[in-house]
């Protein structure tokens, strides 16, 4: 689950992706596969302040989350709509 979801673009807050493994790997990608942003889960939550890599707000778009745990057996993906 992901929360706020959509984004809109007054909001500045952590973005909340919850009902993820511990220590779980989590990746956020453009639509076209682009790797934005890499966190690892704390207590099943991981939090993106919506930006990239580069420390620049990620374009309007939608944003998909791929969490899975250490061993790669238990997998989710969720989406995301970030709006600026």
């Amino acid at each position: 689950m992901v929360f706020p979801n959509p984004v809109k673009e007054n909001y500045t807050g952590p973005i909340a992706i919850r009902g993820i493994t511990a220590n779980g790997n989590v990746k956020i990608t453009d639509v076209a596969g682009n790797v934005v942003y890499e966190t690892k889960a704390k207590g099943g939550m991981a939090t993106w302040d919506g930006n990239n890599f580069s420390g620049k707000r990620a374009h309007t778009g939608v944003y998909l989350v791929f969490a899975t745990d250490e061993k790669g057996d238990n997998t989710c993906v969720t989406k995301l709509f970030l709006v600026n």
